[in-house]
């Protein structure tokens, strides 16, 4: 597939432009098939690029979770990239983000979600590699212009379209907890950009708080006027990515042919504060595949990519009082839809979350004492039968220990964190309403 770019031919750049691109390499060690290949291959493409569409300014990685692909991705790019910075969190591995650029980077700082997933969840990795938000701030590009912001994320993945494992209530606080940081951002007069595989479809409740509340724009929405998000079944895989921005179980990668068409959807974004940028390509990168033997995807995901200029120091513009007051009443809608989601979680999942594993650790208490009393009784029976109490009681132990502390350290923390959301939304709310 090739990678044709729709531009908005409205727009003449009369100032030097950024190029951007973010992308989700998969790279899982142990799980991603080819990962080695693919990321010697992104490497590769990355510095060494075939046209001028594929020379890219700024790049956000996400999934960059084994040493020795960073690494790789490194050495490869060190000459058109001369700055870098991977950022380490977590248990396990770290948030899996880094960012190459060849504008000089004046600082850096990693947020980390205080609402990620569980412990218990060990099987899906999200608590522990501790998921943030990556924050890059760069010197202006030409010395005029003003300096960007950009949050690279890998938010938290949905394991079902809906219920508990869907972790709506998550990625709807890592949502919120983003769009304090974009504000911040954009009053100290940075050029906003919000990038990554935020796993948040347009239309979602995260993503009505990134464009609402963060009052931020959506780059591919702001050059392609056409919109295909309620009819993408009708189009083909082809014109799925080409008109529709799909980065995601897209039929056209080889790691998701087996995908139905309403599966296919565009999760990785590039958000911007549009007042101070202005948007002039957008379009899916990396569609084509590795040659034969691999004959694959560069990864799970397609990249995005979109090229824009950006105001002069001297031109910033704030969020108008117009666009303000346009947004109240969808602010006031968005509140109230996070609070629902957030009390319900607090109200049903915790609850449950927090009684059975709390039971299972008191229950585990009060057998562990009665097989140690039931030794003494069965040891002259025969003397196999204590070896078999002692199995017993080491896993019931253990299990009971595990459980205690994921609710003692887990469930507490984290219900802890959703009502401080709760508060901060109804203190937002109760502000909104007064004006």
């Amino acid at each position: 597939m090739s990678t044709t770019t729709l531009t908005n031919e409205k727009t003449t750049p009369s100032s030097p432009t950024v190029k951007l691109l973010t992308f989700n390499t998969w790279g899982l060690k142990y799980i991603s098939r080819h990962r080695t290949e693919r990321m010697q291959a992104i490497a590769n493409k990355l510095a060494n690029p075939t046209s001028p569409d594929d020379d890219y300014d700024i790049v956000a990685l996400q999934e960059i979770w084994c040493e020795d692909d960073w690494e790789c991705i490194q050495q490869a790019c060190k000459d058109r990239y001369p700055y870098r910075r991977a950022f380490k969190s977590g248990i396990v591995s770290g948030p899996g983000l880094a960012v190459l650029s060849k504008i000089p980077i004046a600082e850096t700082f990693l947020y980390r979600f205080p609402i990620n997933g569980r412990p218990s969840a060990f099987f899906r990795g999200d608590w522990f590699v501790g998921k943030g938000v990556a924050v890059t701030l760069f010197k202006s590009h030409d010395g005029k212009a003003l300096p960007i912001a950009l949050l690279n994320s890998h938010m938290h993945a949905p394991y079902a379209t809906n219920g508990d494992a869907s972790y709506s209530t998550h990625r709807a606080c890592q949502a919120w907890d983003f769009t304090k940081l974009v504000k911040m951002l954009k009053q100290a007069r940075y050029a906003v950009i919000q990038v990554g595989d935020l796993n948040s479809k347009p239309g979602s409740l995260p993503y009505k708080l990134f464009t609402i509340e963060g009052g931020l724009s959506d780059s591919w929405n702001l050059v392609h006027e056409q919109r295909y998000e309620d009819n993408l079944i009708e189009l083909s895989p082809h014109d799925q990515v080409l008109h529709a921005g799909i980065t995601c179980n897209s039929r056209l990668n080889s790691y998701r042919q087996k995908s139905e068409p309403w599966q296919a959807c565009r999760l990785d974004y590039a958000l911007i504060d549009s007042n101070n940028i202005t948007p002039i390509k957008a379009s899916v990168k990396f569609t084509e595949r590795l040659p034969a033997p691999l004959d694959c995807s560069y990864s799970d995901h397609f990249a995005y990519s979109t090229e824009f200029t950006i105001n002069s120091k001297d031109e910033f513009a704030p969020a108008s009082y117009e666009d303000q007051q346009i947004t109240l009443d969808a602010k006031e809608s968005i509140y109230r839809e996070l609070l629902a989601e957030v009390s319900e979680y607090r109200q049903f999942t915790i609850p449950f979350q927090a009684t059975w594993r709390k039971v299972h650790f008191f229950l585990s208490l009060i057998i562990t004492i009665a097989l140690h009393v039931g030794v003494y009784f069965v040891s002259s029976v025969a003397g196999w039968i204590p070896v078999i109490f002692l199995l017993v009681t080491v896993v019931v132990i253990l299990s009971g220990t595990i459980n205690g502390l994921i609710w003692y350290c887990g469930v507490r923390p984290e219900s802890r964190a959703l009502q401080e959301v709760q508060m901060e939304v109804e203190d937002a709310y109760t502000c909104l309403k007064r004006q």
